[in-house]
């Protein structure tokens, strides 16, 4: 599941992120190859497709994977978001700066950007986007991360002029959120109609490399971009996405060499890979957190101590170490507990089904008609526990979670649905609570997931609402001293602690397969594919660019 819009991605220079290797070193002798060159592309295996090219009308992360692939952004985040909000390289714009008042950004474009139909990339296409970016007709997910931006103008072809409403430390960061789109090519389309287009071609685009071939629901095939402002990146030919449906489909490729590259194994796959001598294992945080999202909505999860209940009944632990027992760790709260702001204090409440008993009793759930579920006014607590399609651990999380709670007598009932259907019955909030992964930003920030406001077009499918963590995330969002703002993410992540309107499983690391001989390699939390441009194979090393 995606939340917040993904940001720029760079290699970390924190040693408690960096990549470990996991298998003898990439850097090792690549594989004899009798004197052949190796080909320059790369097969990637994926779980699912991507929902749209358009990244403001795109619904899941890995579409944003593919869009920084193709659309370049205005500057590129770096790795430092662990100390504060992240500091960001030149991309479209080569340099930006503030005005005295700070209340003004100037940012001058790279007057060599092209598209790669060979269209100068101009201002004109920095204020479309802008507008695609922030029109209610579009309804972008992530277009309140542009709402303190009161105006943006562009004086000349290459340069643009950013208005803010107050100062705050993610100014650069918000405005340089989302790829720039071609004017042309999406300026044909009215906003009112983006909604209903699939936008499933990115025949013209900034980016390293551009679409070749796409096949909805089986491969997406991407291609060097002659035009891309860092030419001679990328150093690969082509990237392929081969879209398969599951895990298992997954590891039988990469260990018969239909894909190259694999993210995310599942640890029953790891000793077969480890044996095999053309792959290596990477491993680095994921920027994500696996959950179980409550709908305060419905009478069974509207209080509190109900919800505090459900989580102490559940053995977070117990599920690591069944489902991830080399890469999992329990999660405490909203915040990833790798991020600047995240709260050293709070720890997750712990697994113990007495305690959750006796709050059940509380709000009044009881065992009347001894059956061994839990009832109250003539009503059993059950509800349905969903999941999508495609993940092996969020169904086996389903499973473990349904038995745990039947200890204390309440019936969870397993549903999976296709990913579509999953997503959209929790826009439309009909959905009793649902296993799923938050693809977190490196901007900090509870807004679009547990805020008031997000209830309808957010993130919010759960309904809650509290008006005091409203008016704690609401100065936090543009407090600009860093320790303040601090105290007031700590303040935000005890209150949604306390009111559990998730149950918040485990963070974990991603361990991934790759070539052994594959180059070039950063993975970060924030992708996999960071770098991508200049990843090569040894064989590629001498006389290629």
């Amino acid at each position: 599941m995606w939340r917040s819009p993904a940001r720029g991605w760079a290699l970390l220079a924190v040693p408690c992120l960096a990549i470990l290797i996991l298998a003898p070193s990439a850097a090792g002798s690549p594989p004899k190859t009798g004197g052949q060159k190796l080909p320059k592309r790369l097969v990637i295996g994926v779980r699912g497709d991507i929902s749209s090219f358009n990244l403001y009308t795109a619904t899941n992360a890995f579409s944003q994977d593919v869009i920084d692939l193709l659309d370049l952004k205005l500057a590129e985040e770096q790795g430092d978001f662990d100390q504060g909000p992240p500091s960001f390289r030149p991309a479209l714009a080569t340099s930006w700066k503030f005005s005295s008042d700070g209340l003004t950004l100037t940012l001058n474009l790279d007057r060599k950007a092209k598209w790669s139909d060979g269209e100068p990339v101009t201002s004109a296409d920095v204020l479309f986007t802008h507008r695609a970016a922030t029109s209610p007709e579009v309804g972008w997910v992530g277009s309140d991360v542009k709402e303190t931006i009161t105006s943006m103008t562009a004086p000349s072809p290459h340069t643009v002029l950013v208005r803010f409403k107050s100062v705050y430390p993610y100014q650069l960061m918000d405005t340089v959120e989302g790829n720039i789109l071609p004017f042309h090519v999406y300026g044909k389309v009215p906003f009112n109609e983006w909604s209903k287009s699939a936008f499933l071609d990115a025949s013209v685009g900034s980016g390293p490399f551009r679409l070749k071939r796409y096949e909805r629901g089986a491969l997406i095939e991407l291609e060097r971009n002659p035009e891309y402002l860092r030419a001679p990146l990328p150093r690969l030919d082509s990237v392929v996405f081969r879209i398969l449906p599951d895990d298992t489909a997954l590891v039988n490729e990469l260990l018969t060499g239909g894909i190259d590259f694999m993210e995310n194994v599942p640890v029953e796959a790891l000793p077969k890979i480890r044996s095999d001598p053309r792959l290596s294992l990477t491993r680095v945080p994921d920027l994500s957190y696996t959950f179980i999202s409550w709908n305060t909505s419905r009478p069974l999860f509207s209080d509190a101590r109900v919800r505090r209940a459900l989580t102490q009944a559940i053995d977070r632990q117990a599920i690591i170490e069944g489902l991830l027992p080399a890469s999992g760790r329990p999660s405490s709260g909203p915040i990833l507990s790798f991020m600047w702001a995240y709260d050293p204090s709070l720890k997750p409440l712990p697994y113990d089904p007495e305690a959750a008993r006796k709050l059940l009793r509380e709000a009044g759930w009881e065992d009347r008609d001894h059956d061994g579920v839990l009832d109250r006014d003539g009503k059993p607590f059950r509800f349905e526990l969903e999941t999508n399609q495609g993940s092996t651990l969020r169904a086996d999380v389903v499973q473990m979670v349904s038995e745990q709670l039947r200890g204390v007598g309440i019936e969870a009932v397993p549903r999976t649905f296709e990913f579509g259907a999953f997503v959209e019955r929790h826009e439309k909030h009909e959905y009793d609570a649902f296993v799923s992964s938050w693809r977190e930003s490196t901007k900090v920030d509870l807004k679009s997931a547990f805020h008031s406001d997000s209830r309808s077009g957010g993130y919010n499918y759960g309904l809650y609402s509290n008006p005091e963590l409203d008016g704690i995330v609401d100065r936090a969002r543009v407090e600009k001293d860093r320790e303040a703002a601090r105290l007031l993410w700590w303040q935000a992540q005890q209150i949604v602690a306390r009111d559990q309107p998730c149950t918040f499983l485990f963070e974990r690391d991603r361990i991934n397969a790759v070539p052994r001989n594959l180059r070039g390699l950063r993975p970060t939390p924030r992708s996999v594919y960071a770098g991508l441009e200049e990843w090569f194979l040894e064989s590629q090393a001498k006389g290629a660019p």
